[in-house]
């Protein structure tokens, strides 16, 4: 007989399967040299999957299955040995003294046939298809079994389809079912998209006590305390028979004291609910009576409706819309904060430079502008949601170089000019009608103009007027109570197409050009003294810049420096007076493109 020697861990001849197989050698060697184990240990790592493949074969079958589980009509026979594995439930079920434990049949009360299937199917082969369609049955049946795995991941899945549309559902079914992360990031969803939430029927259907528990909220993401008016008005007025006896009990939760005293007086003391209630007029006068108090008094008035809201810091998102590149362009650029990195997303319908840009209902409002050829009245509204670009209302006027901006809940398009003269015109939409109607017209011609909101007015910041063929230091405001343009302080200089923005309570004018002469420098204006002052300046020259207020920083976007477009940013830090470029640029130099900064959409 021969004798075979096996040295080290060579395998003169191996199957495939063999091959396949994980080998470790457990031999060693002594200080001479010679082997002091020729113990091999393989191991096959496909067995575990390949047995589980095996055993539900057989369980379809019907092969060595020892009990049959019930839900509803459906039937589907087990091993015993197999879900007691996977299942603590199981386990005790079987594993015990329970009547279960011996049982041919058992019958599982609260869970759905097909929801069954689909968790046994799981405990065979572990994979699980969640939809929108199953997931509501799925995760309470899965809970009941102790399936860890499929209750988190239906709570991925749901955190995932996050939307203002349901959000509100997802956040009352992980409160009945105890997923304390998944409501915990429905209940932020919620508050971080608080505009959007408000539209939706879902909103609608809401109790009273949860309603007052969503506008209780310090973290609810709002624009302006009176986002928070109209929607408790709203959700009163879709069931007016029945609800309008819970008046009160909202406006409690309603913070008025924060709203200008211009719309405490045009808006809320004329709203019926209001003024035909003697409570809710307790709460106005409150208001009232706030707004009359000085800086330091106002301080020692520390109640609920009083404290500012402190929404979480949600990842933002800067749009940069359209432009002159050298021609007027439909591309639109986003810059993600978070990620530090710019993208393409869906380009406008047309051509437009030019354009009033902001952020209204949740879309971004490009308005007017120029396509290359003509001045335009037209509007584009772009959804984040969606990713789509849609037509709005028509301007009444054609402008472009004009300014836009958000003034309690109207949308604003300031001066411009039409192709043959600048404007002293505005209108605003009011989006209950859906219709553009004009404004008072500014004291001056502005096209070029910036246009930003501060303190409940509207301000419109130099521009040129195209008549004395100058360009302006000019500031004037418009007030929604008086109807009327009034001027404020003149600029140190003379700016057309500055970047406009406010940031803290601040106006602050930078850059623009006066002639020929593009500028670098800033200035800040601040209201209580009604005086303008200049701050650093920028690291380039730009006029026709975006601008936009970002975090307690004011972004300035792109522009031109008097001879190329620019695709650098930079931001101002009124702590430190000091501008920074930002590391990435735009892949575009565009000068005349809007810009509005919007959550990112997670």
């Amino acid at each position: 007989m021969m004798t075979m020697n096996f040295f080290g861990t060579e395998l003169e001849s191996c199957s495939e399967s063999t091959a396949a197989a994980a080998c470790v050698a457990a031999g060693g060697t002594s200080e001479t040299g010679r082997m002091q184990s020729n113990a091999q240990q393989f191991r096959n790592d496909t067995y575990p999957k390949e047995a589980f493949v095996s055993m539900n074969t057989l369980r379809k079958n019907r092969v060595l299955c020892d009990v049959i589980l019930e839900a509803g009509d459906v039937e589907v026979p087990v091993h015993k040995l197999v879900v007691a594995s996977c299942s603590p439930y199981f386990m005790a079920m079987f594993n015990g003294k329970m009547s279960e434990s011996k049982a041919e049949r058992v019958k599982l009360k609260g869970i759905e046939g097909k929801a069954l299937i689909q968790l046994v199917e799981y405990v065979y082969t572990a994979q699980i298809e969640i939809t929108e369609e199953n997931v509501q049955a799925l995760l309470p049946a899965a809970s009941l079994l102790e399936l860890t795995f499929v209750r988190e991941s239906c709570c991925c899945f749901l955190q995932s389809q996050l939307h203002p549309s349901n959000c509100l559902g997802i956040r009352q079914f992980a409160d009945i079912h105890a997923c304390s992360d998944l409501l915990s990031h429905a209940r932020s969803f919620t508050e971080q998209h608080f505009s959007d939430v408000v539209r939706g029927e879902e909103f609608h259907n809401l109790s009273c006590q949860q309603v007052c528990e969503l506008i209780n909220s310090d973290q609810l993401s709002v624009s302006s305390e009176e986002m928070v008016f109209e929607a408790v008005v709203g959700w009163v007025r879709s069931d007016l028979a029945h609800r309008s006896q819970y008046m009160p009990r909202l406006l409690e939760h309603v913070r008025l004291p924060l709203m200008p005293s211009d719309y405490l007086v045009e808006r809320v003391e004329q709203e019926v609910l209001v003024k035909n209630n003697d409570l809710c007029k307790d709460y106005l006068i409150e208001a009232m009576k706030y707004h009359l108090l000085s800086a330091e008094h106002r301080a020692t008035m520390k109640i609920p409706r009083t404290r500012p809201r402190t929404p979480k810091g949600m990842p933002k998102c800067m749009y940069v819309v359209g432009g002159q590149a050298p021609k007027a362009i439909r591309s639109v650029e986003c810059y993600d904060f978070k990620d530090d990195r710019w993208r393409q997303v869906s380009e406008m319908t047309s051509r437009r430079c030019r354009a009033g840009v902001a952020v209204f209902q949740g879309c971004i409002w490009a308005v007017g502008g120029f396509n290359g050829s003509l001045r335009v009245r037209t509007v584009d509204k772009y959804d984040p949601l969606t990713d789509c670009w849609s037509p709005g209302a028509t301007m009444e006027a054609r402008r472009s170089t004009l300014g836009a901006a958000v003034l309690h809940d109207m949308l604003y398009a300031v001066g411009g000019f039409d192709g043959s003269t600048g404007l002293n015109t505005a209108e605003v939409y009011d989006p209950k009608v859906g219709e553009w109607r004009s404004i008072t017209p500014m004291n001056t011609r502005r096209s070029s103009v910036g246009v930003a909101v501060l303190g409940g007015l509207l301000y419109a910041v130099g521009g040129y007027d195209g008549v004395s063929r100058n360009c302006l230091l000019s500031v004037e405001c418009f007030s929604t109570v008086t109807k009327t343009w009034s001027f404020v302080s003149e600029m140190s200089t003379r700016r057309s197409g500055a970047g406009v923005g406010v940031v803290d309570g601040l106006l602050y004018a930078v850059g623009g050009h006066d002639g020929p002469l593009v500028k670098k420098s800033a200035e800040v204006y601040n209201p209580a003294t009604n005086s303008w002052s200049p701050i650093s300046d920028m690291n380039m020259c730009r006029r026709n810049a975006g601008v936009a207020s970002v975090n307690g920083l004011l972004y300035v976007v792109g522009g031109d420096d008097g001879s190329c477009n620019l695709v650098s940013v930079e931001y101002y830090n009124p702590r430190t007076d000091s501008w920074t470029l930002l590391p990435t640029t735009m892949s575009t130099g565009r000068s005349y493109a809007g810009v509005a900064v919007i959550d990112k959409m997670l």
